[in-house]
């Protein structure tokens, strides 16, 4: 499968609270060993789109409507279930396959209150290097920073359009990554947002050039922070850093959204801007037959196999090495 298809969902989809979503790129199951991506799987899905701060951590709260939903759409995705414990890799349900690829905690911001009250959770002095991060690119810049805030769907627009200007010298890319998306589709569908108030984008430019982007959708009182990149050329002035900064900044002042979800993963940088982290177990739960149980299972093993691997690169005192190497590799993966 190698193109996403989007298909209508009938109903409201409204299950205790909780709405789910056509996914607006689609699920992909990336089959990697130590690192090394050997396959990828499209999978025609439908998302949870309730932000995770919301819900809580009964798992068996959030199961899939399958009777609303299309029989084109393979899976059903909560890519934030908070949970008390790491619930198991593999459940087989009456009408579903409960698949767990893994459980990792969910970095947040809460934005209420002042951005100068919020600047007191750093040390002194990391909220010194912090500042003088700003300070230095404001001086890098000419002594003002030229940045932009998206958000009308012809806006949107534009940002997709420096995004992708910008993709091909991140680090993302430059690694082999996906990138921004390059599709119409996604773009559209992006614009769709937009109409209701839900997508923004942001930008940062450096004399004139877009350097650095940010892309965040909403739901309720919480935005979703998402596909933070920037220009490797300018990795010494910490642009990445330098544009966070200046959209916490103007969140706080817009008073419009509670919280700040900073996604999947767990780099430094999350856990450095956060205020709190809640421990969340991604959930994807396919249909119940021969197929999506061979996909659940060879997933699964493969990535017991990578796990095993990188427990014995550590007993052989080799991990950190690896580690280093790709951070060197990587540099500025984080802000």
């Amino acid at each position: 499968m190698n193109s996403t298809t989007h298909f209508p969902i009938n109903g409201s989809l409204l299950e205790k609270n909780v709405s789910w979503t056509e996914d607006l790129e689609g699920e992909v199951l990336r089959f990697t060993l130590g690192g090394l991506e050997l396959e990828k799987l499209l999978l025609r899905a439908v998302t949870l789109a309730t932000p995770f701060i919301k819900l809580t951590t009964d798992i068996e709260s959030n199961l899939p409507p399958w009777e609303f939903l299309p029989k084109e759409i393979d899976a059903a995705v909560v890519p934030a279930q908070p949970v008390a414990t790491d619930p198991p890799y593999l459940t087989f349900l009456s009408d579903a396959i409960r698949y767990v690829p893994g459980c990792s905690n969910r970095y947040f911001i809460d934005l209420q209150g002042s951005f100068a009250g919020y600047l007191q959770k750093f040390s002194g002095k990391s909220r010194k290097n912090l500042t003088r991060s700003v300070r230095k690119f404001a001086e890098f810049s000419g002594g003002q920073i030229q940045w932009r805030e998206l958000r009308s769907p012809a806006e949107i627009s534009d940002f997709c359009r420096l995004a992708i200007e910008i993709s091909p010298k991140t680090w993302q890319e430059r690694v082999g990554g996906p990138g921004f998306p390059r599709t119409e589709g996604f773009k559209n569908a992006m614009m769709d947002l937009a109409v209701e108030g839900l997508a923004r984008g942001y930008v940062l430019y450096h004399d004139g050039r877009p350097i650095s982007y940010i892309l965040c959708r909403a739901h309720d009182d919480c935005l979703f922070y998402a596909r933070p990149a920037y220009d490797q050329d300018y990795a010494d002035w910490s642009p990445g850093r330098v544009l966070l900064y200046l959209v916490l900044e103007s969140l706080f002042a817009e008073a419009k959204y509670r919280y700040l979800d900073f996604g999947d993963g767990t780099l430094s940088y999350k856990q450095f801007f956060s205020t709190g982290y809640i421990r969340c177990a991604r959930v994807i739960y396919f249909r119940r037959d021969c197929y999506n149980l061979l996909v659940a299972m060879s997933h699964y093993s493969l990535s017991s196999i990578s796990r095993g691997s990188g427990r014995l690169l550590k007993v052989m005192g080799l991990k950190e090495r690896v580690k280093k190497l790709m951070k060197g590799e990587l540099h500025g993966a984080g802000l």
